[in-house]
């Protein structure tokens, strides 16, 4: 896995806006205002992800040089892969590069996870918020199938139950 690239965030974002206003003026004459608002929210959620990587991208890997050392004085050692997290966003998903630091006969350490503060499970907190959200009002399925229609983010309703336990 490779750190993701700042560069090919930009170019992403700029090239799914320049789609997003490409969209507009091929269909402009032929659409109604609720079916062009539908595909420019769609279109727009792919800027937004693209945003979301170039976040991560700035933020790095969580590299703090060859070793890490702990409280009780024990020393880690950087590895020389990078470890992928997966994170569920709204906008979509992707791999999040750590670097992972261990010692033989202990857990590694990403310092990523504390400096980007990201969850224990794959669902960013914005969509953990949300997913409760939907929970509070509506059944696991009906929640499930909002999240679908709305944002397009396919996820099971097992999750929901999972989300509200943990």
């Amino acid at each position: 896995m490779r750190a993701i690239s700042n560069e090919r965030c930009i170019s992403e974002g700029k090239l799914e806006l320049q789609n997003l206003f490409e969209f507009v003026n091929q269909n402009a004459e032929s659409m109604q205002a609720y079916e062009m608002e539908k595909n420019i929210f769609q279109l727009a959620l792919k800027i937004a992800l693209s945003g979301m990587k170039y976040y991560f991208a700035q933020k790095g890997t969580g590299d703090i040089g060859p070793e890490l050392k702990l409280d009780n004085d024990l020393i880690l050692k950087r590895e020389n892969r990078l470890h992928g997290k997966d994170y569920f966003s709204i906008f979509g998903k992707f791999k999040v590069p750590r670097t992972c630091y261990r010692l033989e006969g202990y857990c590694g350490i990403m310092p990523l996870d504390a400096q980007a503060d990201l969850p224990d499970r794959c669902y960013s907190y914005l969509l953990q918020e949300t997913m409760d959200y939907l929970c509070i009002r509506d059944s696991f399925d009906e929640s499930k199938a909002t999240l679908e229609k709305v944002l397009g983010i396919k996820i099971s309703s097992s999750r929901f139950e999972c989300n509200l336990n943990a």
